[in-house]
């Protein structure tokens, strides 16, 4: 005898088919139902796949701090912890961005990171407070080149997860085929939404805007930035089905990217959209200007004093590292969990989590 087996397994014939069960008791979950471990060593193999593309265009794999003193790098709410040692107040890293950014200062050319991130927000199909992405950057490249190279790899991992590359998901046909299209996220609000952002300069004339649009959760004081982006969620996003990257998002949404030189109210940004504007990637030429740096930070420090609760804090240290200079750089981050979840065609992201966060059973 090989092993005590004190409890009888699930029938394979009949599966596990209790939905929370199967999150709760994943090992029961994958030796009873096929699609589990299949999707699991799809992930795996995509994950692969995203390391030896990088390691072969000369990217260096780095770690950093999972626990920091200040977070940053997005917008969004952390985990608090205390360490009782120093006796202060760490947080749980939301994105590895500005310590991957610090390397670059000091003179890696190419660096990237498969990074667990937390965020301290709710939980429902689509979001985990505890998640994976891969998070690069390249010094002396712009945001036209990540576009290139997505359009590059994205074909890459979806034939690494054993697909084609039109799928069907949620039952509609999506080309992953390339080259995608370029459009900025003023004309696509414009086109669903019906209006032009430039002709609502401040946060309270777009405030107004969102209320006569009837846009929900969003307060008075939201930044003019927040306040686009709940619009195009709302109006333009649901209207997205095959892959485009949605280009050059407004100053006051992109704290870290770089302005566009041909009009300083826009930044060099994109994010690549598929079906029902599922987000696969948001990337940047970066802001390398230390003080165009501290100005957004400190208009991060006047949104978070009018109660913005996902706004970033004011970094000095990376600041600092930006006055000794760091080259034209652009990066770019990828959620594997919402990459593997859209190439499985599954509802809800626990599918594709191994161990998703659960509320303890009573």
């Amino acid at each position: 005898m090989l092993s005590k087996a004190l409890l009888p397994l699930p029938e394979k014939f009949h599966g596990l088919n209790d939905i929370e069960q199967r999150f709760r008791k994943r090992y029961l979950d994958l030796l009873a139902n096929e699609d589990s471990m299949a999707t699991a060593k799809m992930r795996s193999n995509v994950v692969r796949e995203i390391r030896n593309y990088f390691d072969a265009l000369g990217f260096y794999e780095v770690e950093t701090p999972v626990l920091q003193t200040l977070y940053g790098g997005a917008l969004a709410k952390p985990f608090v912890t205390h360490h009782n040692a120093l006796d202060i107040p760490l947080f749980l890293r939301i994105a590895p961005e500005l310590y991957l950014k610090r390397l670059i200062v000091g003179g890696f050319e190419k660096v990237y990171e498969i990074a667990k991130c937390f965020r301290n927000e709710g939980i429902d199909h689509n979001h985990n407070p505890e998640f994976t992405q891969i998070e690069f950057y390249w010094a002396y490249a712009d945001y036209n080149k990540l576009m290139d190279m997505m359009e590059d790899l994205l074909p890459r991992l979806i034939k690494a997860a054993g697909k084609e590359l039109k799928l069907n998901i949620g039952g509609q046909e999506v080309d992953f085929t390339g080259p995608y299209p370029r459009v900025s996220m003023r004309d696509l609000i414009l086109q669903y939404a019906k209006f032009d952002i430039e002709e609502y300069a401040t946060d309270e004339a777009m405030y107004k805007k969102a209320i006569e649009l009837k846009v929900e959760d969003i307060k008075p004081g939201t930044g003019r930035g927040k306040l686009i982006d709940e619009i195009y969620k709302v109006y333009a996003r649901p209207h997205i089905i095959n892959p485009i990257f949605m280009i050059d998002h407004p100053v006051e949404l992109s704290p870290l990217a770089k302005k566009k030189a041909s009009d300083p109210r826009y930044v060099e940004r994109f994010q690549l959209l598929c079906v029902g504007g599922n987000e696969l990637c948001n990337a940047f030429s970066e802001l390398n200007d230390p003080l165009d740096q501290e100005e957004r930070f400190k208009e991060q420090v006047r949104l978070e004093a009018a109660g913005d609760e996902e706004s970033m804090p004011y970094d000095d240290d990376f600041v600092t590292a930006l006055k000794h200079g760091m080259p034209p750089t652009a990066g770019l981050g990828m959620g594997i969990d919402r990459l593997i979840k859209l190439l499985a065609d599954v509802d809800n992201l626990k599918e594709v989590i191994l161990f998703p966060t659960m509320r303890p059973e009573k």
